[in-house]
């Protein structure tokens, strides 16, 4: 979504106070070891900045009792993959363990484009997930369970990679049972490059550093959401200097500039010439944000997705 003057829809947006509280809040997410990271605790930290309400002594509690169900239901000296499958069963499988309640795909909003829809609490709640809340929950129990379980990245999606004892690496689809995917199956559906896949944008297991980013990202696409787009290029600049390959994020950031080019000039100034001198360079600022981080998620191999 790049901007050329004159051809958008206005609204002022400046910046406020809570710009740097939104920031110390973000920041203060990476403020930690990445070697001993619990993904739950971060998830809880980023939906807390948009749903200051959320209880997370709750939600921890209720992911401890995943927890001690799925061990409860382990065969005797499980191995690896009897963990994996009792994760599934529990997640998937109705029964007196999930209180004959499933959960499933919400094929209402499936890639979590209302940010609200992307928070745990929301999917451990009303039991209906996406491609963003699906993986993570997967990925948080099995990490807890001590499975080698890793997010990944594919457009507008993230399943989780499995890495067994041997060093194999398998794709499971969270949001179709867990089941395994090979990695053909996203490049024929979705719109991964040869480059993306060389620049280990798509298709790479991530960093605890950089699923927290992913998490994360859910603060970015709320500030949007609210039209507070000043933020949001802030919130994102500083989650993409713990995972620089985040295009997704890139193309947020762009298209937050985009909106502030729309709401602070286009309404109030018919041509560039208008623009008084003072607010020029802030103009250029909005716009190489913009054109660069559309330039530099194109150049990591980065396409759009055509509904």
């Amino acid at each position: 979504m790049r901007f050329f003057f004159g051809i958008l829809l206005s609204l002022v947006c400046s910046t406020s106070f809570a710009t740097a509280n939104i920031a110390d809040h973000v920041a203060a997410i990476f403020n930690q070891d990445f070697s001993h990271v619990d993904l739950a605790r971060v998830m809880i930290e980023a939906e807390q900045i948009v749903e200051p309400s959320i209880d997370a002594d709750a939600l921890l509690a209720e992911i401890d009792q995943m927890v001690s169900i799925i061990r409860v239901m382990l065969p005797p000296n499980p191995n690896e993959w009897d963990r994996l499958e009792t994760i599934r069963r529990v997640i998937y499988e109705p029964g007196h363990w999930n209180e004959h309640r499933a959960f499933g795909y919400d094929h209402d909003d499936p890639y979590g484009q209302d940010p609200r829809n992307r928070l745990l609490s929301d999917y451990l709640e009303d039991r209906r997930g996406n491609c963003i809340t699906m993986p993570f929950l997967f990925i948080i129990l099995g990490q807890r369970l001590g499975l080698n379980v890793a997010p990944a990245m594919a457009p507008l999606h993230v399943y989780v990679r499995f890495t067994d004892s041997q060093g194999d690496t398998f794709n499971l689809e969270t949001t179709s049972g867990a089941g395994l995917a090979r990695d053909a199956h996203y490049r024929e559906h979705l719109p991964i490059t040869d480059a993306a896949v060389a620049n280990g944008v798509y298709m790479v297991s991530l960093s605890q550093q950089e699923a927290m980013a992913v998490i994360a990202s859910v603060v970015v696409d709320d500030l949007i959401d609210r039209g507070e787009y000043a933020e949001a290029i802030q919130a994102a600049d500083l989650i993409l200097e713990q995972y620089p390959n985040f295009v997704y994020l890139m193309v947020k950031r762009g298209t937050a500039a985009y909106y502030l080019l729309h709401t602070e000039f286009h309404a109030n100034f018919a041509t560039y010439a208008d623009v008084p001198e003072d607010l020029r360079p802030h103009l250029h600022y909005l716009q190489e944000i913009n054109q660069t981080s559309f330039d530099q998620a194109e150049a990591l191999g980065w396409r759009p997705v055509e509904f």
